[in-house]
């Protein structure tokens, strides 16, 4: 058996599983069955009740994460016999570090307002609500990466699945603020025709509405892509429908769950001082207020921040330069759909402009690429992928993307460059957040005090 005797872990060996080990053999030692062992699960039950013990909705997770602390210890301390007395403040003194994080350091305290973080990913609504002043009481994310770094930033691991009803039962009831940047799919014929009795859950739009209803939120706040007022729903076999998904959800909204809702809104984040071109669509309801007058913020004001203001100074690395072979094919690709009254292709993005919309997977990279003179070695550079371009045209870095999305300095980069396109392209634009949730906050008169 190995020997532990861990009295404090570093927060990067806490949300990287160090954790891991130690509990598997405590476990098998115990003859208890390690198939069902969710590590993710066991510390985003721990995370959310340290960051929320001092207030009531630490309560929903004092009893069970007590023990689950308490095991953790004893398998970190295999040398303690059984009749020592270990008080709580060494239990917890383990996961301590958690609080050593960025963001969770410049908003610790936060206590204007309570929000839920649902779909989370790696916390752009959350710094948006808590830069005015709210506190986060609950925060789920299935993808494992996008957990990790939202540890690594907000102190706290999300829930995992939140199709299961045992995550659902962990949300707080009432809270002020409930968030979700909601995947988008057409709702099935199934669930059109089974409302509330569907138990097909064909689009997880149907577990938030589940939620809602049960958690009665004051305001919802909801994104999603400009597509989601376009797209129809399908029939069991991918047919289209007459009906739009939007109706749907509009229905289910204001008819099933009784909440006042205004027609949806497309804001672009160039208009809230973010350097990027992104249209997405905004849905918002209140729970007790009639939304007859509610105006959603048009970016008024706001100085416009362009490309050239966020990008990275100095020399860059090779490795974000593109290879002389697929620079040409990009080359040879945009002729060839240009020849065809195309203008799918790569963007350069200048200096004195927007960046293009941060996308995940296939050809987002192409999107915004940046001419970049600063490395002198690159026209004599070699690496595994070949030469390097001679044109001096790379990709966007980790923190230009962070900036592009309005993520603070502070914000650590925690993943490396093959994951952060995905992460940072599924997160929010935190500048336009911050002023819609400003704007629902001050329609509803709940008081907040900004936090720089």
């Amino acid at each position: 058996m190995k020997q532990y005797n861990i009295d404090r872990l570093l927060k990067e060996e806490i949300f990287g599983g160090r954790l891991i080990a130690p509990m598997r053999q405590w476990l098998q030692l115990h003859g208890i069955d390690t198939k069902k062992y969710d590590y993710n699960a066991d510390i985003a039950v721990i995370t959310h009740y340290l960051q929320n013990k001092e207030y009531p909705e630490g309560n929903l997770y004092q009893e069970e994460a007590l023990p689950i602390m308490e095991r953790y210890y004893w398998a970190t301390h295999t040398g303690l016999g059984e009749e020592t007395n270990v008080e709580q403040t060494q239990i917890e003194n383990l996961f301590s570090e958690i609080f050593d994080t960025p963001v969770y350091k410049q908003h610790v305290g936060n206590n204007d307002f309570t929000f839920v973080d649902l779909f989370a990913g790696i916390g752009g609504f959350r710094i948006a609500l808590e830069q005015l002043g709210g506190r986060c009481v609950f925060a789920s994310e299935f993808d494992k990466s996008a957990q990790k770094c939202y540890g690594m930033n907000h102190g706290v691991v999300p829930f995992g699945n939140i199709t299961l009803q045992e995550n659902k039962d962990r949300i707080p009831e009432n809270v002020d603020v409930l968030c979700a940047g909601f995947p988008c799919q057409p709702f099935s014929m199934a669930g059109l025709r089974r409302g509330f009795a569907d138990e097909s859950k064909g689009t997880l739009f149907y577990d938030l509405r589940d939620i809602i209803e049960a958690k009665q939120p004051h305001i919802i706040l909801l994104e999603n892509v400009q597509g989601l007022l376009s797209i129809h729903n399908k029939d069991e076999e991918g047919n289209r429908l007459p009906g739009k998904t939007i109706d749907t959800i509009l229905n289910i909204l204001r008819d099933e769950l009784h909440y006042y809702v205004p027609d949806p809104q497309i804001l672009n984040a160039k208009h809230f001082g973010v350097p990027q071109n992104r249209n997405r669509v905004f849905i918002v309801g209140f729970r007790d207020e009639d939304a007859a007058n509610f105006e959603y913020p048009t970016g008024e004001g706001i100085q416009d921040v362009h490309f050239g203001e966020i990008r990275e100074r100095g020399i860059i690395p090779s490795k974000y330069y593109m290879s002389e072979r697929y620079w040409q094919t990009l080359l040879r690709h945009k002729e060839t759909q240009k020849s065809k009254g195309r203008g799918f292709g790569y963007r350069i993005i200048r200096d004195d402009d927007f960046g293009h919309t941060l996308m995940v997977g296939g050809m987002g990279l192409e999107r915004n690429l940046v001419f970049d003179p600063n490395n002198p070695d690159v026209n004599a550079t070699f690496d595994r992928r070949g030469e390097l371009n001679h044109d001096h045209i790379r990709v966007l870095t980790e923190r230009e993307c962070a900036r592009m999305q309005g993520f603070p300095e502070y914000f650590e980069i925690c993943e490396g460059k093959s994951s952060h396109y995905k992460q940072f392209g599924n997160s929010v634009a935190i500048p336009v957040i911050k002023e819609v949730a400003r704007t629902l906050l001050d329609y509803v008169g709940i008081e907040y005090e900004e936090i720089e």
